[in-house]
């Protein structure tokens, strides 16, 4: 099975292809204002590494979120256009993806992302927060077998923890959750959009 991973939550986009179990290539960048100019082309690029053609992709994972406002959006909408096409389309949080693999060595991952506004995103007993990382600390010190998993800048206030920067392109840890895992293609806010309309009373 020939699958795509595309991850465009963050300022680093990225996307990865799995070949019958085995992620063959995988191209990230980091231009977050470029995102929507250039996915296409590194789409392109990463089946020529892999030696696949787009006809041959039967699956694609999508980040859903938290991240950029923008950037979710359009990892969104390229679910969208490859379920129109009539391939199986799944996503996945950001965190989700963050924290992939960890649990296997026996650690208790809590997946950071900058949230911007002095806070951050985590995932935090089951539930994704937004949240200031002093606020963070203080939940996590009782957690037992404690690893930060981070993208991005780790805020200071978080520096005395157990931490590691994940240096794996996200689209590939995508494409690493179990299937049983994916949730069907959607959105997944944490936060409002600055750019959300205000109710005011009348």
């Amino acid at each position: 099975m020939t699958r795509l991973g595309v991850d465009l939550s963050l300022p680093e986009g990225s996307v990865s292809v799995e070949v019958n179990g085995e992620v063959i290539s995988s191209i990230c960048w980091n231009r977050p204002k470029l995102h929507a100019e250039v996915i296409f082309s590194q789409i392109e690029k990463a089946f020529s590494l892999a030696g696949v053609s787009k006809k041959e992709v039967e699956e694609v994972v999508v980040s859903s979120g938290p991240g950029s406002f923008t950037g979710v959006r359009l990892s969104v909408s390229i679910g969208k256009a490859f379920k129109e096409c009539g391939i199986k389309v799944f996503s996945a949080t950001t965190l989700k993806a963050l924290k992939t693999g960890y649990e296997r060595l026996k650690l208790t991952p809590i997946p950071v992302i900058p949230a911007r506004r002095g806070r951050v995103y985590a995932e935090l007993h089951g539930k994704e927060v937004d949240i200031p990382p002093e606020e963070l600390l203080s939940e996590v010190k009782e957690v037992k077998n404690l690893l930060i998993v981070y993208k991005g800048e780790l805020p200071p206030e978080l520096s005395q923890l157990p931490a590691i920067q994940e240096r794996v392109p996200l689209s590939a840890k995508l494409l690493l959750i179990p299937p049983e895992e994916l949730s069907p293609l959607t959105f997944h806010y944490v936060r409002d959009h600055d750019a959300k309309p205000q109710c005011r009373e009348l």
